[in-house]
Parts: structure tokens; C-alpha cells; sequence
């Protein structure tokens, strides 16, 4: 699926995965399974050959909230903590039966050490995908933001669940069916 997170377009995909699989090592995550704890040191990234993962957080009520997705034929991890050697604020959770060449974050720390580029390349990406959404929270309706979500990732709906697509959007699954029967529908 192309372009769920926009900031993938501009990075070399190719380079990641020919990394990940020489110096990684495939790994299996069932449906269920975390690659990824919240409260942890982020020891491993890697390429997503099959299936998807979940970035979530709990807020202060114990309720879980998606804050984005990593999918086949992308990077799967936590690049800031990684490359600040510091805890993990998120849950990186499979979502079907996944396979992921697994590589060391020393190794992406090494990376980023020797190519300073990259690292400021990565981080401006990410940056602008994070100020992207923050701004549309607040310049867009929930409506807007499906619609938009929709028409980059046509193929995003085979693959989320509709729960987990509300969590996403920040709204509730009963609003996003709401949605969904307007545009389907008409008012």
C-alpha cells in the first residue's frame, strides 16, 4: 500500500530492505505480538516483508490510541528513541502474521553516525508528517481527514480494521460509520 505515511515516498526503500536483509535476520510476529514495548529501549528497527504493525499509546485512562501504522515494504520502529538510545513512548503491535528482517539499532545508530545526511533527511521527513497531521487535527474535519486518508491509501480499508482506522482519525467508530454512510449515502 502506497503512501499511508507520505514522508516513505522520499526514502529509498530499496537501500532499507538490501540493508535489513544482510544484516538483519527474519523474524515472525504473530498477529498479537509486539516488536516493540512502550517503557523499553528500542534495540531493534526493521524492513516489513509481510504484514502490518500498529503504533499505539495509552492515555492517562487506560485507553489505547493509534498514532500511526508501519506496513509491508516499510520500516518498522521507533526512530527517535533509537537514535536517542532513550525508552519508547509507543507499543509497535503486529496486526496480521508478519515477517520483518530485524536489525540492531546500534547498527542504525552506526548508520546515522557515518551518513549525517540521512539522519537529518529522516528526521526532517518525519518532522513534517508530524507537523502535517498535528495541523490538520485542527484545519480539517473528521470527514476531511477519511476522505483524504482514503484517497492516498485507496487499499487501507482491506488491510485496518474500522476500529482501528477511528482510533487513528481520532474519532470514535460510531462517527466514522456515520461518515462512511453520509459519503455512501448522501445526508
Amino acid at each position: 500500500m502506497a503512501n499511508f505515511n507520505p514522508y516513505i515516498d522520499k526514502i529509498d526503500m530499496d537501500f532499507w530492505r538490501e540493508l535489513c536483509t544482510k544484516e538483519g535476520e527474519l523474524c515472525h510476529y504473530k498477529k498479537g505480538e509486539y516488536f516493540l514495548h512502550r517503557g523499553e529501549r528500542t534495540k531493534y528497527f526493521g524492513f516489513i516483508e509481510l504484514g502490518y504493525f500498529k503504533y499505539t499509546i495509552i492515555d492517562t485512562d487506560g485507553n489505547e490510541h493509534i498514532t500511526g501504522l508501519a506496513l509491508c515494504n516499510t520500516l518498522a520502529g521507533d526512530f527517535y528513541s533509537s537514535i536517542r538510545n532513550e525508552l519508547s513512548l509507543v507499543d509497535l503491535k503486529a496486526m496480521t502474521d508478519s515477517d520483518v528482517w530485524v536489525c540492531s539499532t546500534n547498527f542504525l545508530r552506526q548508520i546515522l553516525k557515518e551518513n549525517i545526511e540521512l539522519r537529518c533527511f529522516i528526521a526532517e521527513e518525519l518532522f513534517r508528517q508530524s507537523h502535517g497531521r498535528y495541523l490538520n487535527l485542527y484545519r480539517q474535519s473528521p470527514k476531511e481527514r477519511y476522505l483524504e486518508l482514503i484517497e492516498r491509501c485507496p487499499d487501507l480499508l482491506q488491510d485496518i480494521t474500522l476500529k482501528d482506522l477511528a482510533s487513528y482519525l481520532q474519532i470514535t467508530p460510531t462517527y466514522l460509520s456515520r461518515i462512511r454512510k453520509e459519503i455512501t449515502f448522501g445526508k
